[in-house]
């Protein structure tokens, strides 16, 4: 799939940004930082929808937005927190593709149907046990160069905080029970008929933006692991 986007002048400007060459609150005219980067208008644009998307600026007056700087997350990783509790995380990444938005896709993302979003599709391992198969979708330009990063024993969530810009400071999830998906069977080790505990969790920037929805389906059989990094989940197993 080909995709024009001004990928480099993104993060050029988040470098800006992320080394603090703008103050917190300082207000940047559009023209004035075109001109500055030596870009056309009309991809800056891009770049800054981008960057209000990850909660780094916001709208100020017309022409013109405000440095709001990285924010801070209050939230450890799944990794890490699997990390930190005496498991062993490892993540198997199976598929990341670049696809268009399907409406669903688009609504969870507040993203134009038809425009481009990663899939990524992996398998949690804790203790070398599979427990978890997990698709992200993301906004293209959240992440461009995703394909190429290696996250089998690193958290997606720092990659994007630290390569990315994009700091994850809210969570919105819901749980349920479902049934197995026939892909869930096979990457989970269940049986026909099996149940799956699924996490439906949108990650919010700062400014209230999406930048992930991942849908999780978890073998719900290994309760200590779900009780340890799912605790609202593991409320339906008891």
């Amino acid at each position: 799939m080909s995709i024009d986007y001004p990928t480099e002048l993104q993060a050029r400007f988040e470098r800006r940004i992320v080394a603090g060459a703008y103050g917190r609150g300082q207000v940047i005219r559009v023209d004035h930082l075109a001109a500055q980067l030596k870009a056309p208008t009309d991809q800056v644009l891009r770049v800054l929808r981008t960057a209000q998307r990850k909660g780094l600026v916001a709208d100020a007056a017309e022409g013109s937005v405000r440095v709001l700087g990285l924010p801070t997350t209050r939230f450890a990783s799944v990794f890490t927190h699997t990390a930190s509790s005496g498991l062993n995380p490892r993540s198997e990444v199976r598929q990341v593709e670049v696809e268009r938005a399907t409406l669903t896709v688009a609504e969870r993302l507040r993203v134009d149907v038809g425009s481009p979003v990663y899939r990524y599709v992996r398998t949690r391992w804790v203790n070398e046990e599979a427990l978890a198969n997990q698709t992200n979708y993301m906004p293209f330009q959240v992440c461009p160069g995703l394909e190429h990063d290696d996250v089998r024993r690193y958290s997606f969530q720092k990659l994007l905080e630290e390569k990315y810009a994009a700091v994850l400071v809210e969570m919105v999830e819901e749980t349920r029970l479902a049934a197995a998906s026939v892909q869930d069977q096979a990457v989970l080790g269940l049986a026909q008929g099996a149940n799956v505990l699924v996490v439906d969790r949108i990650a919010l920037s700062a400014t209230g933006w999406p930048l992930v929805w991942a849908e999780i389906r978890i073998r719900p059989d290994r309760f200590e692991y779900v009780a340890a990094l799912w605790p609202e989940g593991a409320k339906l197993l008891k």
